[in-house]
């Protein structure tokens, strides 16, 4: 058993159940083993060991452990996180946050566009999109030489490709705000559901608070870019906002969606990147707030805490 490398008696270990992986118990030491969702799994691996009277908690993953071995310490808890790599187990170095990355400037030229389209211009990881009240609705990328770069409309790569079969590959100011128009109809308030307004509501929230602060308090609040990078638009993952309270103090604002486990893991790391001395409020809908997320939120070295906003009427 790969705990067994890392100096563990195995043989009065109590099997208990995790979700997102193997468990077990030595007395009030806590081992788990991540065998899915690997970069999510410290905060349920927390409140696992919250249930189970842990108060050492060990963490193996053979994915993402550097950056659990990151977050860890941001928990006032003792917790060791360690990395697994062919049958070896060796202690995990925490990762650095993501470094910023410019937007390349041939790219960059093209953010004009997406301005007079109507759509808003984001730039998260080296990457330039529009969205449209928090949806995407397109990006640019790198042309066919590699030297040049293209707007691509489209919600996703693959309506990116069907709209290029429909119309071409030169996108236009005006077939832009045409598709701009479209979405922003169906994520308005009392619009039907439909999937465009089902899409990234974790970024419509965000959206909503940049232009409305009020809503939790803030007086100003810009779009940053997350600590870690979304690899597909369809994902829901929290996103984060920077700004300042009524009373001018810095704060970092994470947005979710949903009754998200791992929001105050990913909300810490956020603020370690972003502004590591700046106030952490979690923004999520109503009722998503549960007893076990607040306790989370709490058991941060620096505490965070939830502001909850009412969801768009449909």
């Amino acid at each position: 058993m790969a705990a067994s490398q890392c100096g563990a008696d195995t043989t009065s270990f109590e099997s208990v159940e995790f979700a997102f992986g193997h468990a077990a118990l030595n007395g009030k030491q806590g081992w788990v083993y991540v065998a899915e969702q690997h970069s999510r799994a410290l905060s349920p691996a927390l409140l696992w060991a919250g249930k189970h009277g842990v108060e050492s908690l060990n963490i193996l993953s053979e994915i993402d452990a550097d950056v659990l071995a990151r977050r860890a310490p941001l928990f006032n808890f003792d917790i060791t996180v360690w990395g697994v790599s062919n049958g070896r187990v060796t202690r995990a170095i925490a990762a650095q946050p993501l470094a910023h990355v410019n937007v390349p400037e041939s790219h960059e030229r093209l953010a004009l566009m997406i301005e007079a389209s109507g759509a808003d211009v984001v730039r998260e990881h080296g990457l330039l999109t529009g969205e449209v009240m928090g949806l995407e609705v397109c990006r640019v990328l790198n042309g066919d030489t590699g030297d040049d770069a293209r707007l691509e409309i489209g919600v996703g790569a693959h309506d990116r490709e069907t709209f290029q079969l429909l119309h071409g590959r030169d996108a236009t100011v005006e077939s832009l705000a045409r598709v701009a128009g479209i979405v922003r109809d169906h994520r308005a308030e009392g619009s039907v559901p439909h999937p465009l307004n089902r899409l990234a509501p974790e970024r419509m929230l965000r959206h909503r608070i940049v232009l409305s602060p009020e809503l939790v308090g803030a007086q100003q609040l810009q779009s940053v870019e997350p600590p870690l990078i979304r690899m597909n638009v369809k994902d829901e993952m929290p996103c984060v906002a920077l700004g300042s309270l009524a009373d001018g103090a810095p704060v970092v604002v994470v947005c979710t969606a949903s009754v998200d486990v791992d929001v105050v893991a990913f909300g810490a790391d956020a603020r370690l990147r972003t502004a590591p001395d700046a106030e952490l409020l979690i923004a999520t809908h109503t009722n998503n707030v549960t007893p076990s997320i607040q306790k989370l939120a709490q058991l941060l070295r620096n505490p965070a805490r939830f502001v909850e906003v009412s969801p768009v009427r449909r």
